[in-house]
C-alpha cells in the first residue's frame, strides 16, 4: 500500500530533471512533504530520495510502505556515522537500535550541516516543516565505540548507500 497522494503521483510521473524543483523545495522545507506522501518516516525518506533520482522505480515507489523499505535503503552497507561529518543533502540516514536490532526510523539530510527532516520521529524528525540538527541531538551523547545514547539506550548512525 503506498501512501502517496494524488498530487505526490502526478509528480512522481514527471522527468528526473523536472522532478528536481520538488525535491530541492521538499528538501528545503518550502514544500510540506504530507503535499505529496502521508506515510511514516520509511515512505516520505524513499518517496523524497525517488524526486532526488536515487535507484527506486516508480513500482516500487507504488507497491512498498513501512519497514519493506529499509531493504532498498540498505543501511547495512551504508557508513556509519561518526558524529562529526557533514553528510550531503539528499542522503537516507537509518537509526538502529541495538537492544532489540531495530530499524527504527529514518530520515533524509538538507545539505546544511548534519540537519535531516523527517516525521514521526520525537526528537529525530517529528514534524517535516522543522529540520533537525543531529549535532545538537547527539551533543555529548557519543561513546567512544561509535554508537549514541537516545531514548534511554544505545544506537548507531547509518548513512544510506542508495
Amino acid at each position: 500500500m503506498s501512501f502517496v497522494t494524488p498530487e505526490g503521483a502526478r509528480k512522481a510521473q514527471l522527468s528526473v530533471t523536472e522532478r528536481e524543483p520538488v525535491a530541492h523545495a521538499v528538501l528545503s522545507g518550502a514544500e510540506n512533504i504530507s503535499k505529496y506522501n502521508t506515510g511514516v518516516c520509511h515512505d516520505v525518506v524513499a518517496y523524497a530520495l525517488y524526486m532526488r533520482g536515487a535507484r527506486i522505480s516508480p513500482t516500487q515507489l507504488a507497491e512498498s510502505a513501512g519497514q519493506k523499505w529499509l531493504t532498498v535503503f540498505r543501511y547495512p552497507d551504508g557508513e556509519k556515522w561518526d558524529g562529526y561529518a557533514p553528510i550531503p543533502a539528499g542522503k537516507a540516514i537509518g537509526f538502529y537500535r541495538l537492544i532489540d536490532k531495530t530499524w527504527f526510523h529514518s530520515a533524509i539530510t538538507t545539505g546544511n550541516g548534519n540537519e535531516i527532516r523527517s516525521v514521526n520521529g520525537f526528537s529525530l524528525g517529528s514534524a517535516w516543516s522543522v529540520p533537525v540538527d543531529m549535532d545538537w541531538v547527539f551533543l555529548g551523547k557519543r561513546n567512544s565505540d561509535g554508537t549514541f545514547n537516545y531514548d534511554g539506550t544505545k544506537i548507531e548512525v547509518y548513512i544510506s548507500p542508495l
